[in-house]
């Protein structure tokens, strides 16, 4: 039996003897031809993982075993090679693939082993990474086979054999139409053979081609061809001016960097840049560059921080215009440079899983790394802010000096950060510099510059314009001629940028008196470099070279000289293998001059490329798809990307953004689940009167198609609009409506939901404690029989409270350890947190106050683990709690100062109040009554419109308890009174009980 033949590039061919034989089964044959491209023996959980990644660990492999199964059956059994661990194609199978690139410099050789492309017409819709995988396969194999065509074509050419050139410039252009140099080469070798009716024919053919495709007309040398057909006048130069510049595949020659411009006065502006350096030394100082576009801040910048200590770790980054939607953009760049990159072992992996999210490249090289903590939105947001420090810290540089230019462009959440960051390393060695025009500025960075300059911490270093003195000696420097110092002075007006572009001409950053400066440099390249910039200017405003090629549609050749023309006339520049424009107003320039119909074009040839690329992650850039099918007048895929970018934004807990975004995918496509998702990101903003509003829409949507079960989570998020108000009447009604609408719903989600939420309301509220208890009973059978472990911990929570407020302390308590364990078991740490406080709360009730001391500790070392901070509120106001109880009377005061804070930043009125009250209690025990009563009348006020039943009676017990001490016999019996009434009816024994003690105490002592 001969050797097995194996095809993969074109369709899928395989021979047994030199007959054909058929393999049907579409993981075979893609099993077979990533073990033809891989070579080596390949792990078996690898290939789990990238053909059945969606199937359960024991069904992928039973697949796996019956897809080899399949191989061997019709291919024989000595196909594969196979140990326990690997998988390999034996060495004796003939592999048309492996055969190719093996002979891919004999271009007579390779080229009649490409078919076609490789597995062509083979997909699998359920193996996405295979799918990713193969793409880059089909373009690697793609890319090697043009070349070899290109070369080919030029030998022939070279040696004068015009019917070879034209068949296989046909072959290339067969395999890609565009390819305008074979469309030449093709043309000339018909117009040398005196076939020029042909040759026109074929440009003919292209022209189409490139209007149908691009858009465009064939470039000028392909022009000037034809019209020497046309006169039959084809000759040797023209043959030399169609040959390729440069080899395909050969990277771009290393420019010399443009000769830097002369620096020009600033004295006084180093001077107070050195002074802070030294200020941060004891303490973190920032220092704002304030200035007009072209000003030289950025100049500055780097003039003064050239001449830094090398023990001074510097971080840079640059906000773009483009990307200031984008949460924490100057971010990625901040944080992902090599000097950072070198110290993130040094860092917590709870913190640097954090950072992850935003840099996905780290896990290549801290593959072990945790998954991010579940935590609701603000806490998530903070845990990121503190990952984020924690990096700087890693540094432990002194002084760490962090520069950010063009800061009225950054993003609202990198804006925050920075005032996290400012405040978090107050007391570190820690320089701040920002750059940035003042008439650019959004309110969030005057508002944040505004606070810092109220601490002193800010010190602003405006830029003024050039004296006529600094003018003249800068124009002198440059060459330019003295007569014209007073003309460039009145035009620049003192603008050392404008002052240099006046004699260069070249593109930067430049007002829009100058941008005829810029379209007329531009004209003076050739067509490919134009049609090449555009795609640029619309990709804009950073790209690599694969991006840039495949939204230009010109080839490899094409598009590797267009770089070097549009580099050479400074127009882009090159880092780190990234292609950027000497200044953003060039790209504006270049996409003003487009039509709306070309800019709609491109806009959409670079979404495809971008989705080709990095089709593996397109969350990370799907605000960038957004924008480009947006203005390509692709609804669809736009409103998609941009919920996608909305959920990203969320993931990254900047909620600001993720709102901009869910509104710009309404604005394209409205759909009532996208209504739903800005309604909850608002809600969590505490936008309430908005997020109802939207929650509204959606309801009204859902209702409209007969979907009951979204309306009734929207009715759901109806109800959690007014709660924060106090509005527990209407939050039930809506919550009441959720039910009827899955009444008859298999939701069990849903349905739990709604009871937790009644039973929340009820003890707050009711007098009697039935219909709590009834609801409770719903959802935890909900949460057991559909296995909903959240659900679960926040029932045994409830179930905590209801126990507590029978006065049942026991009970509660054990509730309270078991909330705990579910909600640990559930990978929720908030609710985790508050477990832990309620249970320190009744054991102090109880007597205990070891166990109090041991559970507040607890849950305070776990939200400071984790950055929760929502739960503050309720920690600091149990400590404080336990410290009354020890009579530590200014700790107290202490710890309810810091409830009060925390409750204020988050506008929650109930715990506002409660903090109130507590103090009270505090400055009551140190013997200050009249400020005791000052601020429990206050408390008594402001709960008076909450519907907060436990709250309004507590507070007129404590009250009859003052006004009791104080004498004030007549005022302490109207108070018990009142708690005597709210408490009529009803099951809370406990604060039952401690009016029953006050009456006795006000019968047996009427006086006091």
């Amino acid at each position: 039996m001969s050797a097995p033949r194996f095809f993969f590039l074109g369709k899928p061919q395989f021979e047994l003897d030199g007959q054909p034989v058929e393999l049907t089964s579409a993981k075979a044959i893609a099993l077979l031809g990533y073990l033809a491209v891989s070579r080596e023996p390949q792990p078996r959980e690898r290939l789990l993982g990238l053909l059945w990644a969606e199937s359960s660990e024991e069904a992928a492999r039973k697949n796996l075993r019956n897809t080899l199964w399949t191989i061997r059956k019709t291919l024989g059994d000595d196909v594969l090679n196979a140990d326990d661990d690997h998988l390999a194609i034996a060495d004796s199978a003939w592999v048309d693939v492996r055969e190719f690139e093996l002979v891919t410099s004999h271009f007579e050789l390779s080229i009649p082993l490409f078919r076609g492309p490789f597995l062509d017409g083979l997909v699998l819709s359920d193996a996405p990474d295979f799918e990713i995988w193969l793409t880059g396969a089909r373009e690697r194999l793609s890319e090697a086979y043009s070349r070899a065509l290109s070369a080919l074509v030029d030998a022939y050419r070279a040696a004068g054999h015009w019917r070879e050139v034209i068949a296989v410039a046909q072959r290339a252009l067969a395999h890609d139409a565009l390819q305008e140099p074979m469309a030449r080469a093709l043309m000339d070798a018909h117009a040398r053979l005196g076939e020029r009716a042909e040759a026109l024919r074929h440009y003919e053919t292209l022209r189409a081609t490139l209007e149908r495709e691009l858009g465009v007309p064939p470039l000028p040398e392909t022009q000037q061809l034809r019209a020497a057909i046309v006169a039959g006048a084809v000759g040797a130069t023209l043959v030399v001016a169609l040959a390729p510049g440069q080899p395909r595949g050969l990277p771009l020659q290393k420019r010399k960097e443009k000769s830097r411009e002369p620096f020009i006065g600033r004295r006084a502006e180093m001077l107070a840049l050195d002074a802070e350096l030294q200020a941060a030394a004891a303490q973190a100082r920032i220092v704002l560059l304030t200035g007009e576009v072209g000003i030289g801040k950025s100049r500055l910048w780097r003039e003064w921080s050239s001449n830094l200590a090398p023990r001074a770790a510097i971080l840079q980054a640059r906000c773009l215009d483009s990307t200031q939607a984008l949460p924490f953009a100057p971010l990625a760049e901040l944080f992902g440079q090599p000097v950072m990159a070198q110290k993130f072992d040094a860092v917590s992996p709870i913190w640097l899983a954090e950072v992850a999210r935003l840099l996905p490249q780290i896990r290549a090289t801290h593959p072990n790394l945790p998954a991010p903590a579940t935590l609701p939105p603000d806490e998530e947001r903070r845990h990121l802010f503190e990952a984020f420090t924690q990096c700087l810290l890693a540094l432990d540089a002194r002084p760490l000096v962090v520069f950010l230019d063009d800061v009225h462009w950054a993003d609202r959440a990198t804006l925050d950060w920075l005032g996290y960051a400012a405040h978090r390393l107050h007391d570190r060695p820690f320089l701040l510099v920002l750059a940035y025009r003042p008439e650019d500025a959004p309110s969030t960075l005057a508002h944040l510059v505004a606070s810092w300059g109220r601490v002193g911490l800010a010190r602003r270093v405006p830029l003024a314009r050039l004296t006529a003195a600094e003018s003249a000696a800068l124009i002198a420097s440059l060459g330019g001629d003295p007569a014209l110092t007073e003309r460039a002075q009145t035009q620049a007006a003192g603008n050392p940028y404008f002052l240099i572009e006046m004699y260069r001409a070249l593109p930067s950053d430049l007002p829009p008196v100058l941008s005829e400066l810029i379209r007329a440099r531009l004209d003076r390249l050739d067509g490919t470099a134009r049609q090449v910039l555009q795609a640029a200017a619309v990709l804009g405003p950073d790209f690599d070279f694969a991006i840039l090629r495949r939204t230009s549609g010109r080839s490899e050749e094409e598009t590797l000289e267009a770089l070097d023309a549009l580099l050479n006339a400074n127009v882009l520049s090159e880092r780190d293998g990234r292609y950027y424009f000497a200044h953003p107003l060039v790209a504006a320039v270049v996409q003003n001059s487009l039509s709306g119909a070309r800019r709609a074009f491109i806009h959409r040839r670079a979404a495809q490329a971008l989705e080709a690329t990095f089709a593996h992650r397109l969350p990370q850039i799907a605000g960038q798809l957004a924008a480009h099918y947006a203005q390509a007048g692709d609804v669809a895929p736009a409103a998609h990307y941009a919920e996608m970018a909305a959920e990203r934004a969320l993931a990254l807990a900047a909620s600001a953004e993720a709102i901009d975004f869910y509104r710009q995918a309404l604005a394209l496509q409205a759909t009532p689940a996208r209504r739903m998702g800005l309604g909850r990101v608002l809600l969590r903003q505490v936008e309430l009167q908005d997020a109802r509003a939207t929650f509204e829409a959606a309801l009204q949507e859902y209702q409209a198609t007969g979907d009951r079960r979204g309306a009734a989570r929207a009715a759901l998020n109806i109800a959690e609009t007014y709660y924060p108000a106090g509005r527990f009447d209407l939050g039930r009604a809506w919550t009441e409506q959720a039910l009827v609408f899955v009444a008859n719903e298999d939701d069990p989600e849903s349905h739990a939901l709604a009871r937790l939420a009644l039973a929340s309301g009820e003890l707050g509220q009711a007098h009697s404690f039935e219909d709590a208890q009834r609801n409770l009973d719903e959802a935890t059978r909900h949460a057991a029989e559909n296995h909903l472990p959240d659900i679960a911990a926040r029932a045994r929570f409830v179930l905590g409270n209801l126990f507590a407020e029978r006065g049942e302390l026991k009970r509660a308590l054990a509730a309270y350890r078991e909330t705990i364990d579910f909600a640990a078991a559930a990978g929720n740490d908030f609710q985790q947190v508050l477990g832990h406080n309620n249970l320190a709360y009744h054991a102090l009730v109880d007597g205990d106050l070891a166990t109090a001391h041991e559970h507040i500790a607890a849950a305070l070392s776990l939200a400071e683990e984790r950055a929760l901070r929502l739960p503050l509120q309720h920690l600091y106001s149990t400590r404080g709690e336990i410290a009354l109880a020890e009579k530590e009377w200014d700790e107290a005061e202490g710890w309810f100062h810091r409830a009060q804070a925390e409750a204020e930043k988050n506008h929650n009125a109930r715990e506002i109040a409660n903090a109130r009250a507590n103090l009270a209690l505090a400055a009551r025990g140190r013997g200050d009554l009249d400020g005791a009563l000052i601020l429990l009348e206050t408390a008594r006020d402001a709960v008076a419109h909450l519907q907060d039943l436990h709250l309004q009676i507590k507070i007129d017990l404590w009250l009859t308890e003052l006004l009791f001490e104080r004498g004030e016999c007549a005022a302490g019996a109207e108070s018990l009174a009142r708690a005597e009434r709210r408490l009529e009816g009803g099951e809370r024994k406990q604060l039952q009980a401690w009016a029953r003690r006050l009456r006795s105490k006000l019968a047996e002592n009427p006086v006091l």
